[in-house]
């Protein structure tokens, strides 16, 4: 599949994975269109910095369901007619709390996370899918599976999804659902020829990780991770969600972009791991 002369929807495309998926599917001739919670002038001034003419902007709640589908209605006015070929959702949120062993305290939090990290990946999904198949007549919902092929979804789940450890009790398992819904909506949309994906990254350089985090994970990566021993670069996620737009044969897989780490909590070290972590997500 090539990317030049296609279009993608970048949600969290103001971001630093979003915002590094966007350049690099303009640096191959596609068009982005970047949704966010950025207000429309900040919004438009950051994608046109990617490029004045290819890089286009809506704000948009992933959390709400006509939000997304109004957005994704306003692109199909601005694109080149017929080129929506997928979407990168990367829009997520990874809020926090003082640590303490009262789990009631975490139900509020996992509620918001739920809301959009999790219904809001289904409502994406489901949004664009049903764009992309707009392009298309409509033969009904059995119609005959098509032969070739009309877009790609990727969306971002993370490497503590798969074990989800204490320190990201509530944003670990909105993560593992992201998983699940990758792998139904590919099953659902294989007929209509979009393949959907995921990246599991690790610890990324972005907005998501604020900086009272880093130390915490820091010290986890040292003690966790096979090689390299480090913080993961945006462009080191975009490089992997290029790679499953680009080859046609990747459908229903998840990439672990995380230098071999398991991220359990590491309670063979010097310090209890409770101590280190300012907060619980």
């Amino acid at each position: 599949m090539k990317v030049e002369g296609r279009t993608f929807i970048i949600t969290g495309g103001c971001g630093g994975i979003g915002g590094a998926v966007a350049q690099s599917i303009i640096a191959k001739g596609g068009y982005v269109v970047s949704f966010d919670i950025l207000e429309e002038e900040a919004g438009q001034a950051k994608v046109k910095s990617y490029h004045p003419e290819r890089a286009f902007y809506f704000k948009c709640n992933i959390a709400d369901l006509d939000s997304v589908v109004s957005a994704t209605e306003k692109t199909l006015k601005v694109i080149p007619k017929g080129s929506l070929f997928g979407a990168v959702h990367c829009a997520a949120i990874a809020p926090g709390r003082q640590w303490d062993n009262k789990l009631v305290n975490s139900v509020a939090t996992f509620s918001k996370v739920l809301q959009v990290n999790v219904y809001g990946t289904f409502a994406v999904n489901a949004a664009i899918a049903d764009a992309i198949n707009s392009q298309y007549p409509d033969e009904g919902p059995f119609a005959p599976r098509v032969t070739e092929e009309r877009g790609c979804i990727v969306n971002i789940a993370s490497v503590v999804s798969q074990p989800v450890p204490a320190r990201c009790l509530t944003y670990g398992a909105s993560k593992t659902a992201v998983l699940g819904i990758t792998q139904g909506m590919a099953d659902f949309l294989g007929p209509s020829g979009i393949r959907v994906n995921s990246v599991s990254p690790a610890v990324v350089a972005s907005g998501l990780m604020s900086a009272d985090r880093l130390p915490y994970f820091q010290s986890e990566l040292e003690a966790g991770v096979i090689f390299p021993r480090r913080i993961t670069h945006p462009d080191e996620i975009s490089d992997a969600i290029l790679f499953l737009l680009e080859n046609s044969m990747m459908n229903d897989f998840n990439i672990r972009v995380d230098g071999g780490w398991r991220g359990s909590s590491n309670w063979g070290g010097p310090v209890d791991p409770r101590k280190n972590a300012l907060s619980l997500e």
